[in-house]
């Protein structure tokens, strides 16, 4: 019987080991514990409709334009036919109306960030726009410029709540191979929603 108590001795972990297992299964638990809290704090969230999505759709809701709530995010396309002149970085005059109405629930929320990314299609960039954008991720990146520079320089947005994006042909709503596809890539989102939270 001693020998077997000794044998069970000898088996179990010496005490500081021990105490270091129990302090790692502690910190995993805590860990754990914040991830699920986090979760449940952006569940909550979810369900949280932004006022500003509300607002754009009923602006909207006749246009072109498409709004979407993406959680707390509220993403607006505007397709690049509205915006530019195929090869121009240089917003339309017709595109004012969608952005004065656009800058109007900007405004109105003070408090929301603003993200502007442009897309384009797969086709080449002509010779005559190489000069300026040898990429389609230039070129979106300009035209994402243009739009927060009108949204800033006519509507008075605040310049330091834009994020600018290019995202080129990398993000395709629809086949390249198609006009109608084609058309559908090139376009400019408007994301509006917390600072706080990446989009």
């Amino acid at each position: 019987m001693f020998s077997l108590l000794l044998v069970m001795g000898c088996l179990r972990p010496p005490e500081s080991e021990l105490t270091h297992q129990l302090d790692r299964e502690i910190i995993a638990l805590r860990q754990r514990n914040a991830l699920l809290k986090d979760a449940a704090e952006n569940c909550d969230q979810q369900d949280v409709v932004p006022e500003v999505f509300t607002q754009l759709r009923q602006v909207f809701a006749t246009e072109e334009v498409t709004v979407e709530r993406q959680g707390l995010f509220t993403r607006v396309v505007i397709p690049g036919s509205l915006l530019f002149s195929p090869g121009s970085v240089q917003v339309r005059a017709e595109a004012m109306m969608v952005l004065d109405l656009l800058s109007t629930a900007i405004n109105l929320h003070a408090d929301q960030h603003v993200w502007v990314i442009g897309h384009t299609d797969a086709t080449p960039i002509n010779r005559s726009l190489s000069r300026y954008y040898r990429t389609n991720w230039e070129l979106s990146s300009a035209r994402a410029n243009s739009i927060m520079y009108v949204l800033v320089d006519q509507f008075s947005v605040t310049e330091n709540r834009f994020t600018i994006a290019g995202r080129g042909d990398s993000a395709p709503l629809g086949a390249n191979d198609t006009p109608a596809g084609r058309e559908q890539n090139r376009r400019v989102e408007v994301v509006i929603g917390p600072a706080d939270h990446a989009w």
